[in-house]
């Protein structure tokens, strides 16, 4: 039963960053509006968190999305498409798709080296008022395209190559009777 879950959240730890990332930025701008309105004394620090706060909640929110084929997309060619130019066109947009993905992880994760080196010299750059490394809230966007780019991969082989199978319904029911989730 441990196991159950600590599988489900780790397979779910894409939302559930999300999540706490998104409640603890409502929670944080709410409570400097109060300070700022009632106290007439806002938080200085507040801004610079929930901004670091905002980037993880849409960088890796952004890969959920992905992940639950919940991104918009105008598949409206596509649509009217048949057989063998649909295929092509899926294809090809799959190629170009999973390409652009791995070159925003490699440019967003040059983008965090620099941030912590300077002409090869490790000397991270800092945040203005809490003076913590601004690595930490950069490190979200090659996080997020990383495993963008890991589910593109994944759609890839199960939706073009067909190497890996879908689990259909009945699997999945079959798994949760033999305590195999």
């Amino acid at each position: 039963m441990k196991n159950n879950i600590l599988k489900k959240i780790f397979s779910n730890l894409d939302a559930i960053i999300t999540a706490t990332t998104l409640t603890i930025c409502v929670i944080l701008v709410n409570m400097n509006v109060i300070m700022r309105y009632v106290a007439k004394s806002p938080i200085q620090w507040c801004e610079e968190i929930v901004t670091s706060l905002f980037v993880w909640t849409v960088f890796i929110g952004s890969a959920y999305a992905y992940r639950k084929h919940a991104h918009l997309g105008v598949d409206i060619v596509v649509n009217r498409l048949h057989g063998k130019a649909k295929t092509i066109v899926e294809w090809t947009v799959s190629i170009i798709e999973l390409a652009i993905l791995i070159m925003l992880t490699i440019i967003s994760s040059q983008y965090v080296y620099h941030l912590l080196y300077v002409r090869g010299h490790f000397k991270p750059t800092l945040t203005d008022l809490l003076r913590i490394p601004k690595a930490y809230t950069g490190i979200a966007v090659p996080i997020g395209f990383g495993l963008s780019t890991i589910y593109s991969i994944y759609f890839f082989l199960t939706d073009r190559l067909h190497i890996i199978k879908k689990k259909t319904v009945e699997d999945s029911e079959h798994q949760v009777e033999g305590g195999n989730f």
